[in-house]
């Protein structure tokens, strides 16, 4: 529907333009009697379609550029993750996240460093680009790494209000997209995209409003919506910056609203593309601790 108003402008704009005549000289060179300036009008079609971030661009399409986000070749970031109950109470956790991309897939590496009673659990998520994703997690308490697959997808995350289905990224194709229209967040313009799974058993969730940011195609907030309709939990970004060349969410906040329990991620630190040894992401590497 966009493209198709970006199209009637441009020929609206195309019809208006006066014709213009040619002298002798100029049509015994080969050219017509008389012209429209057509790149005026393809002028038109490249400033309403081009300029502002992929104006035209489909729900599809914004999808596929969020999935295909740069991120670099790697990272290490040093973060922590707050626990805040109903009450206001904190549960404080330090942990290292590293990630890495290869022509195959990307890879994230969780490592928790305290307190005592989780230092040393580690989980690892791999998804592949052309859909597919694998985790791993090793609980040093029992010296083993089980790997996370099936309903188990939908338990939380070392206690957090995270899902495992929420730390893997999803593979458009196996969702509905609708473009809902266009709203700021912190003043920033964001493209507002409605998403729901084409099986039901590839989520949890019944849908869930994503709020893209338009100059970098990261979520400034997301709605994760029940399958009866009823608003469940919201993630929102509450600061990010570039750095190194890479848009990074510094401060985020997921929040269950039903519980009224939220964990918020704060990275104190982060570099890019250091080099990182791709064994690090491997299952075997998860026990090394």
């Amino acid at each position: 529907m966009l493209w198709d108003g970006c199209q009637a402008v441009a020929e609206i704009a195309l019809v208006a333009l006066p014709s213009t005549n040619i002298t002798k000289k100029e049509e015994a060179l080969g050219a017509p009697k008389s012209f429209k300036p057509v790149f005026l009008a393809c002028f038109v079609i490249s400033f309403l379609c081009g300029v502002k971030a992929g104006l035209c661009l489909t729900a599809e399409e914004i999808a596929w550029k969020v999935y295909n986000r740069p991120i670099g070749k790697d990272s290490e970031a040093q973060t922590l993750m707050i626990l805040i109950d109903a009450k206001g109470r904190e549960k404080v956790r330090e942990m290292k996240i590293f990630n890495r991309e290869d022509e195959k897939a990307r890879y994230m590496l969780v490592r928790f460093l305290s307190p005592k009673d989780i230092a040393g659990t580690a989980f690892l998520a791999i998804s592949y680009h052309k859909g597919g994703d694998e985790q791993f997690l090793y609980l040093p308490a029992l010296k083993r790494t089980r790997r996370i697959a099936g309903s188990f997808r939908f338990h939380r995350f070392v206690n957090s209000d995270f899902f495992y289905e929420d730390l893997t990224r999803r593979y458009p194709p196996k969702y509905h997209h609708e473009l809902l229209g266009e709203e700021e967040i912190q003043n920033t313009p964001c493209w507002v995209i409605k998403s729901w799974p084409k099986n039901k058993k590839d989520s949890i969730y019944g849908y869930w409003i994503e709020w893209i940011i338009k100059d970098g195609f990261f979520h400034a907030r997301i709605d994760y919506y029940d399958r009866k309709g009823k608003l469940w939990k919201r993630l929102s970004s509450r600061r990010w910056e570039k750095i190194q060349g890479y848009w990074t969410i510094l401060d985020s906040e997921m929040e269950d609203l039903k519980k009224k329990h939220k964990t918020v991620l704060k990275v104190q630190k982060i570099i890019y593309d250091q080099g990182l040894d791709p064994r690090l992401f491997t299952r075997r590497s998860l026990e090394r601790w």
